[in-house]
């Protein structure tokens, strides 16, 4: 128990960049922000991220509409330290989320924006899951 919480990772040191930010959405951008707050002093690692948004229909209508969606959000990321030209970790995590089409376009909209947070989150904890595990890995090394 003492070991876990010695190494555990302060995020608020690593520099996360966004490969791809020009083609992801803003709620997938504010999640990240969110989760990797910037810390002025020091960037022990860098975290290179490319964020790709998929939304694939679940039920369709028989007047071919589309009832239900599924959000799927894939992160392939890559770790490196700050003074390194290696990589540490090459990985890719996965988050999922769906949601329901409403008769308002403005409803179904506020749910997909919602279950892009939702399913960009399960993906940003996924990643810290495995950076953490990596990492404590290579210090015990």
């Amino acid at each position: 128990m003492y070991k876990l919480s010695e190494s555990s990772i302060d995020f608020r040191s690593y520099s996360v960049i966004l490969m791809n930010e020009i083609n992801t959405s803003r709620e997938i951008k504010e999640e990240i922000k969110k989760s990797f707050p910037k810390n002025s002093s020091e960037n022990n690692y860098i975290i290179e991220i490319n964020a790709i948004e998929n939304l694939d229909p679940l039920i369709t209508n028989t007047d071919g509409t589309v009832a239900k969606y599924r959000i799927e959000i894939v992160m392939n990321f890559k770790v490196k330290g700050e003074n390194s030209d290696f990589y540490l970790i090459e990985d890719m995590v996965r988050g999922f989320a769906q949601y329901t089409v409403e008769t308002s376009e403005i409803e179904s909209n506020k749910k997909k924006q919602a279950m892009l947070r939702t399913a960009s989150n399960n993906a940003i904890q996924m990643m810290m899951s495995k950076i953490q595990s990596e990492i404590s890995v290579a210090n015990d090394n």
